[in-house]
């Protein structure tokens, strides 16, 4: 890993680093037509990655934007609520199986409790439905599963 890598995680500095700063974009000019998406980008790339939301972080991981940063966060989210999402429960959970494989693979160690925590939890947590309960232990397990693939 380089050191700009590292620097991505690392230690305090990087909390009080925007986006923009750590990933050195420009943000995308104004050429008097309305784009919510460059609006959208523009408005993360001034956040610190402790000031992402989970509808920031689920549209990033979504759109595989910042995909470090991202995964990171969801990852820091979900420590303290494995059912968090944007427009419905387990939503972040699910949009970070979906994430970008090739950096996500990077954090399966930090994964797997969060996996734990999430499945022990969801045998007692109400959800909306028998079918959000049966399609979010299916993440889960899938999840565990890819892990345990791509580790063993």
């Amino acid at each position: 890993m380089t050191n700009h890598e590292s620097n991505h995680f690392g230690g305090n500095e990087t909390m009080s680093k925007t986006l923009k700063e750590i990933y050195e974009y420009d943000l995308i000019e104004d050429d008097g037509i309305d784009y919510t998406v460059d609006e959208w980008f523009n408005t993360i790339m001034e956040k610190t990655k402790d000031q992402l939301s989970v509808a920031d972080v689920s549209r990033m991981l979504r759109q595989k934007i910042c995909s470090r940063i991202a995964i990171k966060r969801a990852i820091e989210m979900l420590s303290d609520d494995p059912f968090t999402g944007e427009m419905f429960e387990g939503q972040l959970m699910f949009n970070l199986y979906k994430g970008k494989e090739k950096y996500l693979k990077l954090f399966y160690t930090q994964m797997g409790p969060v996996l734990e925590k999430a499945g022990l939890m969801a045998k007692c947590h109400k959800f909306g439905s028998k079918e959000e309960k049966d399609e979010y232990m299916s993440v889960i397990s899938k999840f565990a599963q890819k892990i345990k693939e791509a580790t063993t």
